[in-house]
């Protein structure tokens, strides 16, 4: 008798049938998990302590809603360690695990599990976070050895605002040198930082050596701090460290000037007004007053100053200190003009005790000042308006270049 064989089409129809059937269990496991995640997505973000156990329920290898469940059981005053373990195993490479781990530990007096914790946290996690816990912990525990260590790593790997771990290593130390060598690692962005918090927080003395460690590496961004720098020891008196910065600067080309040397016979910068003034250090600070308007001369260079008449009784509209010689003489020259003020407008300069009259018309006419440093080695050069007793505030303008001064003797 002759077996019968399938035809070829209801085989081929028969795999369709088994394929569509399969494809439709995947989808409705699919499905089903889907639905049942996003459940517990719901059930997460409910927030409460039930809602939260539900959501483990359905999604029992979710690291993040042990965590949250270890959050909300330590708000209610339970034990939040069995959570965090459970997350720790589920997702070990999440730093912020370890590192509650670790200072709940700290806290129960478990000082060798919170070590081992807060270490664990470190490996797993490169960024700074873990550092700065570990440089806490350090420090709460008086271990100066990993505190040190740990402060160079966390300062290594920072970003944004470092002056609280600054403001921490000068807690755990008074030594500037020492917290420079153990801690500070040599990172132009760090020493910045560092620069301006020793500034802030009036530690000159340590700020000269980090200084220099920025002018290693310093370009025009770094220019500011440095100069900042410069004018607090200015405004000390310490002219010799000042001086230091100022021509390294200008060795460096962060400034358009060369070094300055006192014992030369002109000791000043910028007099011809050829560079814009760097408002800092050894250049021209210009007033910034409301009703001061400042304007730059070009043919021939110089500075223009026009004076509301709304100003302050007294104002200074240009200065400069200058390094002086002790016990020598010294001869101030200039050109200036005024327009549109009285010949009693108070406009003149002002030098240690030495003070000129004011200019006395529309045309350009030169000047000249004597004076001596006497024990004077930094002096401030001023153009001031100062109104005189009995005479209105002067309004107008005033337009000064030229300026030298040099040692007469």
């Amino acid at each position: 008798m002759q077996e019968k064989t399938a035809k070829p089409g209801a085989a081929a129809a028969l795999a369709r049938i088994v394929l569509a059937s399969a494809w439709i269990s995947c989808l409705a496991f699919a499905s089903y998990w889907s639905i049942r995640f996003a459940r517990a997505d719901l059930l997460y973000r409910a927030n409460t302590p039930g809602a939260i156990s539900r959501a483990i329920e359905l999604d029992p290898g979710n690291a993040r809603y042990r965590a949250w469940q270890a959050e909300l059981e330590e708000h209610e005053g339970r034990d939040p360690r069995p959570a965090l373990l459970a997350a720790s195993v589920l997702n070990a490479r999440d730093s912020s695990i370890w590192t509650r781990l670790g200072l709940g530990a700290e806290i129960a007096g478990d000082y060798a599990r919170a070590e081992e914790c807060l270490l664990q946290a470190a490996r797993v996690d490169r960024l700074s976070g873990p550092r700065i816990t570990l440089m806490h912990y350090y420090f709460r525990r008086g271990d100066w050895v990993p505190f040190w260590k740990w402060s160079r790593h966390a300062l290594e790997m920072s970003y944004g605002d470092a002056a609280p771990l600054f403001r921490l290593c000068w807690k755990a130390s008074q030594d500037a040198g020492a917290i420079r060598s153990r801690a500070i690692p040599d990172r132009l962005a760090v020493l910045v930082q560092y620069l301006g918090f020793l500034l802030s927080e009036g530690r000159l003395d340590a700020a000269g050596p980090v200084s220099f460690d920025v002018l290693r590496s310093a370009g025009p961004d770094e220019a500011r701090m440095l100069m900042d720098y410069c004018d607090r020891l200015l405004e000390r008196g310490t002219v010799a460290p000042a001086l230091a910065v100022w021509n390294a600067m200008c060795r460096r080309k962060l400034t358009p000037y060369p070094p300055l040397a006192p014992e030369s016979r002109s000791p000043l910068t910028n007099g011809d007004f050829a560079a814009v003034p760097m408002l800092g250090g050894f250049d021209w600070h210009v007033a910034q007053l409301a009703d001061v308007a400042v304007a730059r001369l070009t043919s021939p260079a110089g500075l223009q100053f026009s004076l509301s008449g709304k100003q302050a009784e007294r104002c200074e509209l240009l200065w400069q200190q200058l390094p002086l010689v002790p016990h020598r003489v010294y001869r101030l020259r200039w050109w200036w003009r005024t327009s549109g003020m009285p010949s009693d407008a108070g406009i003149r300069w002002r030098v240690l005790d030495a003070a000129t009259s004011q200019p006395s018309g529309e045309n350009w006419q030169p000047a000249e000042l004597t004076f001596a440093s006497g024990e004077a080695a930094l002096a401030r050069l001023s153009l001031v308006s100062e109104r005189q007793t009995g005479t209105a505030r002067p309004e107008g303008s005033v337009f000064v270049r030229n300026v030298e001064l040099e040692s007469a003797r």
